[in-house]
């Protein structure tokens, strides 16, 4: 992929959810797990952020809105 550049975090796992994440991986990779985990939180947050804001709009905005919508 061009332009695609990673990142380190560090994050410290109570020991309860070290127990859980390592279960759920069975010696497989964790940062995979993690991350797919950090990118499903991400996306649902896109998606209620963007929810509230279409239920913010009204007037032109929300007709505009809604033709765009009735495209789809």
């Amino acid at each position: 992929m061009i332009g695609v550049t990673a990142d380190t975090i560090s994050v410290t796992l109570d020991p309860d959810l070290r127990k859980d994440l390592d279960a759920e991986v069975a010696g497989g990779n964790r940062s995979a797990v993690v991350a797919q985990a950090v990118r499903e939180y991400l996306d649902r947050k896109r998606i209620a952020a963007a929810a509230e804001w279409h239920a913010s709009l009204t007037g032109d905005d929300a007709a505009a809105l809604e033709a765009f919508d009735a495209q789809w």
